[in-house]
């Protein structure tokens, strides 16, 4: 020992840089404590595989062309994101600055989809290194990224399964949505480094999981609920897409959304493709937006049988012909409607007399 050190040990004095060193450990020691227990979203039980897909098809990546519609809604929202589909949540997640990602789907085959964007956002540093591994020419090295990523082959096969059918697809959605944020003058993961790291960050973290889940089925979606409730996490945005289109509000979907810890602050966001409603111009789709307690009394009502059924209530936003938002229980929103039609119906009187007045001058 130098006189130096000698001389520390024996006054009891730390040298600055161990005191440095150890206020580090420290810090991170009071951090991993403070971070609430994610374990039980590590093991989320798997629904099972429905009997059948929609019209047989496997949607690897999102036909919703206007999810600049969703920008404000989920505008830094936090908390917990969960959200069904593909590539649109990444979009809608990294807006949200969401904490925690729960991607689901009930075609295991997204699910695998999802694994190959694991890999992929981990080896990538930036935004247009993660578009070039979606490229024709980095084929080889991607697999490879795979193969290193699932070691075990049972698990690795579904992923370049996945991989192989749907890269050419991902690649020009991805350049599509590149586009269409450009258009719409907004940030986008794909382009904007601050928005593709928060992704990164959550994936280098072990805070995304994925899991195939069902809406309608008794494990997936309830068990995110106690999952979010044990580690503390409020539900900041929860991303439906147009899903609740193909089923009825049944007791097991009235049951499965209550699980979830939605409140005031929460944001549902979702996509309708069915007749009776507006639609944004040009497309397939009404784009909605709704508050997390609006939508938990709405499914308290008994009317309400079907999301048409409630988003029939949902006034257009003076923005956009085909978005709308809903922040009311189903009281208060029939009572609008209704207010709105005994206007309409009086207007068309209060006309149709002023031309009978107007003709009799004539005459």
């Amino acid at each position: 020992m130098d006189d130096t050190r000698a001389y520390h040990a024996r006054r009891g004095i730390m040298p600055a840089m161990r005191v440095l060193a150890l206020l580090a450990v420290l810090a991170s020691c009071v951090a991993s404590a403070s971070e609430p227990a994610l374990s039980s979203f590590a093991s989320l039980p798997a629904d099972p595989a429905p009997p059948e897909l929609v019209r047989g098809n496997h949607y690897w990546i999102s036909n919703e062309d206007h999810l600049e519609l969703f920008h404000d809604a989920v505008k830094d929202k936090g908390g917990l994101y969960i959200g069904v589909g593909s590539d649109q949540n990444y979009l809608l997640g990294a807006w949200a600055r969401a904490e925690l990602l729960v991607l689901m789907d009930f075609d295991q085959s997204i699910v695998d989809l999802h694994r190959v964007y694991r890999v992929l956002f981990q080896k990538a540093e930036t935004p247009e290194a993660f578009l070039r591994l979606w490229s024709q020419e980095s084929k080889p090295e991607v697999r490879r990224l795979i193969e290193e990523g699932y070691p075990d082959k049972k698990e690795r096969a579904p992923v370049l399964r996945a991989y192989g059918i749907a890269r050419w697809a991902v690649e020009r959605r991805l350049h599509r949505v590149v586009e269409q944020m450009k258009k719409a003058a907004l940030p986008c993961f794909l382009v904007d480094a601050d928005e593709y790291a928060h992704i990164r960050r959550l994936y280098q973290e072990d805070k995304v999981f994925m899991v195939r889940g069902d809406l309608t089925a008794q494990r997936s979606v309830r068990a995110i609920g106690q999952a979010a409730v044990q580690a503390g996490k409020k539900v900041g945005v929860l991303y439906l897409s147009n899903a609740e289109q193909y089923f009825p509000y049944d007791a097991r979907y009235r049951s499965n959304i209550r699980e979830l810890p939605l409140d005031e602050s929460s944001v549902v966001v979702r996509t309708s493709g069915q007749r009776g409603i507006t639609h944004v111009k040009g497309t397939y789709y009404h784009y909605n937006t709704q508050s997390g307690t609006s939508f938990l009394a709405w499914l308290e009502d008994a009317k309400t049988r079907s999301v048409l059924a409630m988003l029939r209530y949902a006034p257009d936003t003076a923005k956009v012909h085909g978005l709308s938002w809903l922040d009311t229980g189903p009281d208060e929103a029939r009572e609008a409607m209704k207010q709105k039609l005994l206007a309409k119906r009086q207007a068309k009187k209060e006309k149709s007399r002023s031309r009978r007045t107007r003709g009799e001058a004539v005459k």
